[in-house]
This record gives structure tokens, C-alpha cells and sequence, in this order.
């Protein structure tokens, strides 16, 4: 692991994610990680900063504002692990959505087990079918839940009223992201969700990036999870979290303090400040 830190003057974007990351175990981004982003984009105003989560654009709103970003320029969200990108204003630069047939593949096996927990993710909207879980997902999250019979949802879905972006599924095995060759990333250890074929946090990272001009050498990335691997792939400046899996750690350049001890802060202070 490099102690070597980038050049301030040649960072042109920096990516984070979320949950485990710039996030403390708490559920909250403390008031010393606020105080210093807020103080570099200030004195970076052209420098980009995306945020980069399995999460829909609804549950990042909080994020924003306690950041001081809402109506920033060049605060870019790359959400729902890379199926969509959103500019600041909230306007879809670029999305990805699953194939039909997977989708329609996936409702008629799961009809053989109906005690499955599993929702979908449409743009800003998370579609489930249980009223609990929607409620967990509305206080602890602030999704913007949408509870809907099953029967009704596949059929919009088949007739293409409705695009899905990701499918969200508590699982132990499956074999269908092989057949529709799909990405899947593991948000935490049993929460396995799936992407449109080349689609994850480092393919959107990279669409971004490209429509911005910037260079991957021109990025610094903090991750903690597996879902963060192809994202640090994707930058010239991959950083891990202390907290972060060893596979992360194993493709990241730099290495900071926890999510427990502000470790994004941290490094982008000594870094830019």
C-alpha cells in the first residue's frame, strides 16, 4: 500500500460511496466530515464530487444537504450501483436498465417461493411488495417506497410501461445473472442485487468521467465493500477504508482511517487542505 498522496492541482473528480464509507456506523456523516468538504469544494469550486451508492436518488438527498451540495454545480451522483447517473439539478445523464425477459424470468421462479424478500428499483422509486419492509425502507433509508401487487407490477413490466434498473434480493445462490450474463454485487453479505450486463459502479464511473473530460488518473475513489471493487478499478487513486473487505484493499493505491474515525475526511484533508 502507497503512502504516496496525489497532487491536488491534478484531482479533478472525487467519488465516494456511502453506507460504510463516507458514512459512520452510526448511520450519519459527522460534523467534522461535513466541515471539511464543505471547506474544499469552496476552494475547488470547479472540482467534481460524486457520490457513488447502491442507493436511489431519494435516499441521497439527506447526504446532499447535510454536505451542503443540493444546488451545487459538479456534484454528480452515480446511484443505484452504477445504473443511473445524475447531474446536480437531479436530470438522468445516462441509465441502464435489466433485460425484460430476465426480469419476467425471475417473477416466475420466485413464484415457488413466496416467503422471498425482493424489490425492484425503477429510476427514483423502489417497488416492493411488502409492507413491512417498505416501512424500514422509508424510516431508515428515506427511499421513496412504492408498495404494489405483483401480478399488476409484472404485467407494466412486460408490456414495457415499466423500466427496472436493478433488482434488489435476499438470496443464498442463483444461477440467473449467468444466464443473462448480468452484474451482481453484494451490498452486505446476504443482499445480493443485480445489474444490467456491464453495469456496476466503475462502468458508470467511467461514463461519467468520459462525458467530463476527465482522465481516470484524474480521480480519487474511497470504497469499503465488495460493491465498491470495479468503482476503485476505475480511478486513478483507489482508496480503501480500515473497515473496507480485503478484496478491496487488494486494488486500492491508498489505504485511510475508518468510516468509525471520519477516513474520507482524513485523507481528503491532508490532500486538498
Amino acid at each position: 500500500m502507497s503512502t504516496e498522496l496525489p497532487d491536488p492541482s491534478k484531482i479533478k473528480l472525487i467519488t465516494t460511496d456511502l453506507d460504510g464509507t463516507l458514512i459512520n456506523p452510526q448511520g450519519d456523516i459527522s460534523q467534522n466530515t461535513r466541515t471539511i468538504i464543505k471547506k474544499i469544494l469552496k476552494k475547488y469550486p470547479d472540482l467534481h464530487f460524486v457520490i457513488a451508492t447502491g442507493r436511489a436518488r431519494p435516499a441521497t438527498a439527506d447526504v446532499r444537504e447535510k454536505l451542503g451540495i443540493t444546488e451545487r454545480p459538479n456534484t454528480e451522483s452515480l446511484l443505484l450501483n452504477g445504473c443511473i447517473i445524475y447531474d446536480y439539478k437531479g436530470n438522468i445523464i445516462w441509465q441502464n436498465t435489466l433485460p425484460t425477459e430476465f426480469v419476467l424470468q425471475f417473477h416466475n421462479l420466485l413464484k415457488n417461493y413466496p416467503k422471498e424478500d425482493y424489490f425492484y428499483s425503477s429510476e427514483d422509486d423502489a417497488i416492493m411488495f411488502n409492507e413491512e419492509w417498505a416501512r424500514r425502507s422509508r424510516e431508515n433509508y428515506h427511499e421513496n417506497t412504492i408498495v404494489v401487487d405483483k401480478e399488476e407490477h409484472i404485467k407494466k413490466v412486460a408490456s414495457g410501461e415499466t423500466k427496472i434498473n436493478k433488482l434488489c434480493f435476499i438470496v443464498t445462490d442463483s444461477e440467473d445473472n449467468k444466464t443473462y450474463n448480468l452484474e451482481y454485487a453484494y451490498s452486505t453479505s446476504f443482499f445480493l442485487e443485480f445489474m444490467p450486463p456491464q453495469t456496476n459502479k466503475g462502468t458508470g464511473l467511467t461514463h461519467l468521467i468520459q462525458s467530463l473530460n476527465i482522465s481516470k488518473d484524474e480521480v480519487l475513489a474511497f470504497g469499503d465493500a465488495g460493491n465498491d471493487v470495479d468503482l476503485l478499478k476505475n480511478a486513478g487513486w483507489p482508496v480503501a477504508m480500515a473497515n473496507g473487505t480485503k478484496e478491496l484493499k487488494a486494488v486500492s493505491r491508498i489505504e485511510t482511517k475508518s468510516n468509525e474515525e471520519d477516513g474520507v475526511a482524513y485523507l481528503l484533508e491532508k490532500i486538498f487542505l
